[in-house]
């Protein structure tokens, strides 16, 4: 039927509408526009206006991403290319569109061919005396008719349905509810969530479904399992985490070996294929944590109570066995299902007092040796993956802390502590024996894939560090991490090295999951996938259900089988890739609209701020966000020099440079729109500290 239409098209290309080939084919609607949206993406046909052609040879498919600091570009296969100005405010993240590129070789274009993110929450204002929807994605422009207008009100937020129209003139919308006021600041998050595809809402037939879910476990649900129960197994986590889905434990044996358990709940053997839950996991496929809010993949009933490894209660696992040498290498491995109860929850605070402090925290007592053993056991791990070419980078999220009206009590760096390190190392290790063993047996999984970087991004940004001071030469071979690892070890202990790891990370290619695996780049690793947090992402429960196939019903996998089973995981991990990018944007937006609310108290007042690039514009780092500022921000004093290209301070002759100390005043903050706008006012004079510390 697909091949039948676009033959048709294909003949009366610019001629044929929706109508024609509904009355052609014969076929429902809905059908129709899924089979014309498939030929849209594989690059075949075009649509302009209600008509469809043949997709010029002239144009090219490109996906909108947006980077963590707000700017647009296009990916057109693995090419990145910058859009015209012109075009940013018609376009959000994920739009595929049409384009060309112009004489700059940037992309002008020509039409949107899909919005993904086409549920989004508007604000009705009042401009000009008159009601007007205001979209939260404000670079489009949308419209209602005048009867669903007439019964808003200012200050009213809605959620409506958006179809693109190709002139990038108003878009067409379709209300769907209204879901609170702008002066609801329990909606805050909500908002968020919803405009980039996340919520807590569950139909009623899927509660009917999770209902019926067991509280505990059952003796009969222990058959073939290999009863782990009576071993002290631990889990460690933040202090407020409440889905806990790995535990671990370890063992020293006879020769100098370490064997390490690491069990993760079992959702697969709740979650079953094409069920309710599975199927809407399926769409989010990632629980999203928004501040003090999460947006669960699997209903909290799921993820909080009967696959949580709550201490003290028996929970279904499937563990991963490693027996790890000196070297870090893992000489042997088994994964069998299983049977825990574990018997702490830990947290990394209390774990690090006892690996760093040697303080013991009151109920650790009897967990000491273990977590010196596990401890360890990640050492190893590390001195490998180091050795493999692991490239560690400076930790650039913020650990907020808050206030119980849900206001920030504090902003600081997450610490690389021993604690995470340790959890973080042996997951890496569950996830590098899961991924080889199936890539060693031909069986098709969802990989965690890091390409290979662009190695003239790479010096380019070389480039720019050598402009702020810096003498690096510039990497010839990306094939392996190897030059990477020694310009970061180089710069670890410079003030600037967090920034500068920031940097380093958006010049490479963004890590994200495929049925193909090509390793990842910064891990140093030949195959890797994501095993060990099954009930937060569906990546994870995936690779759980091929689990399930391999150890239980190993006959099943035919040729024809296999065929089917990678199709499907094919389209699942793009799917999932798609909507961990919309997480990330989420949850950069709602802590920046946080901070930014922090900040409304402090408007004039004096801060220390950081420089950390000085491009077309100038990118500040302030108290944890990112703060875009032009000339017309900057004191009468700062001189651009021309040859330099960078700003420079007539009174000290010192440049804006990256990692430059600066005072800045705030201007304005505003979290409904989440900006900020600041003013630079001179270099920061270290023994003159006239800023107020924002705490």
């Amino acid at each position: 039927m697909k091949n039948n239409i676009y033959e048709t098209i294909k003949l009366m290309s610019g001629k044929v509408t929706f109508k024609n080939l509904a009355k052609k084919f014969d076929i429902d609607d809905e059908k129709l526009k899924e089979i014309i949206l498939e030929l849209k993406l594989d690059g075949k046909i075009l649509q302009l206006g209600n008509k469809y052609m043949v997709f010029p040879k002239d144009l090219m498919l490109g996906t909108v991403v947006v980077s963590s600091s707000g700017r647009k570009y296009l990916y057109h296969g693995k090419e990145r290319i910058f859009i015209a100005s012109n075009f940013l405010n018609e376009v959000i993240l994920h739009d595929v569109v049409s384009f060309k590129l112009n004489e700059k070789n940037e992309a002008d274009i020509v039409s949107i061919v899909n919005r993904p993110l086409s549920k989004m929450t508007c604000e009705v204002m009042e401009i000009d005396g008159k009601k007007k929807i205001i979209p939260y994605h404000s670079e489009i422009q949308i419209t209602l008719p005048n009867e669903v207008i007439n019964d808003l009100y200012v200050g009213d937020i809605i959620l409506v349905e958006v179809t693109p129209n190709e002139i990038f003139e108003y878009c067409n919308a379709s209300f769907i509810k209204k879901i609170g006021r702008r002066d609801d600041p329990e909606y805050d998050d909500y908002v968020i969530a919803l405009n980039y595809g996340f919520d807590n809402n569950y139909s009623q037939e899927y509660l009917d479904e999770i209902s019926k879910y067991p509280t505990s476990v059952t003796e009969g649900e222990l058959v073939g399992r290999v009863d782990y129960r009576t071993q002290y197994s631990v889990t460690i986590d933040g202090i407020n985490t409440k889905d806990m889905d790995d535990g671990v434990y370890a063992e020293r044996l006879d020769n100098g070996i370490i064997r390490v358990y690491v069990h993760i709940a079992d959702v697969s053997h709740y979650v079953k294929r094409n069920s309710l839950v599975f199927l809407r996991a399926c769409e989010k496929t990632t629980s999203l944590y928004l501040n003090n809010s999460v947006f669960h993949m699997l209903h909290y009933v799921i993820s909080n109570g009967i696959c949580s490894l709550n201490p003290g209660v028996d929970r279904l696992t499937k563990t991963v066995i490693m027996d790890i040498d000196k070297m870090g290498n893992i000489v042997d491995f088994d994964i069998v299902k299983s049977v825990i109860n574990s018997k702490k929850k830990m947290n990394y605070d209390d774990v690090d007092e006892i690996l760093v402090n040697n303080n013991v925290p009151l109920g650790y007592e009897n967990y000491i040796s273990l977590l010196f053993t596990l401890n360890e056991a990640t050492n190893r791990l590390e001195t490998r993956y180091t050795a493999n070419g692991k490239i560690t980078f400076a930790s650039n999220e913020n650990n907020i802390t808050y206030n119980s009206d849900g206001s920030i009590q504090d902003i600081r760096l997450i610490n690389d502590s021993p604690g995470r390190k340790l959890i973080e190392n042996l997951m890496i290790a569950a996830n590098e024996t899961l991924a080889n063993w199936f890539y060693n047996m031909g069986i098709p999984t969802v990989y965690r894939v890091h390409e290979f970087p662009d190695a003239n991004k790479i010096n380019l940004l070389i480039d720019k560090l050598n402009q702020s001071g810096f003498k690096i030469k510039h990497i010839n071979n990306v094939s392996t991490t190897k030059s990477i690892q020694i310009m970061l070890d180089k710069l670890r202990n410079y003030e600037e090295f967090g920034i500068i790891s920031q940097l380093l990370v958006m010049s490479m290619q963004r890590a994200g999951y495929s049925t193909e695996n090509y390793g990842h780049y910064a891990l140093g690793l030949d195959a890797y996938l994501h095993f060990t947090s099954p009930i937060r992402r569906l990546a994870d429960l995936l690779v759980h259900m091929m689990c399930d196939i391999v150890l239980d019903d190993y006959n099943r996998l035919t040729a024809e089988y296999l065929d089917d089973v990678y199709k499907e995981l094919t389209i699942h991990a793009k799917n999932a890739s798609r909507m961990q990018r919309q997480a990330d944007m989420a949850e950069i937006e709602a802590e920046r609209r946080l901070i930014i609310k922090k900040l409304e108290k402090y408007i004039g007042h004096e801060f220390e701020a950081t420089i950390c690039e000085t491009d077309e514009k100038i990118r500040v780092k302030f108290y944890g966000i990112d703060i875009y500022i032009d000339k017309n921000s900057l004191d009468k004093d700062f001189i651009f020099d021309k040859k330099k290209k960078l700003f420079y301070d007539k009174m000290t002759g010192k440049y804006l440079s990256m990692g430059t100390k600066v005072l800045i005043t705030l201007v304005d903050a505003n979290s409904a729109n989440r900006s900020v706008k600041i003013y630079v006012s001179g270099l920061l004079n270290q023994n003159v500290k006239k800023r107020i510390l924002v705490s």
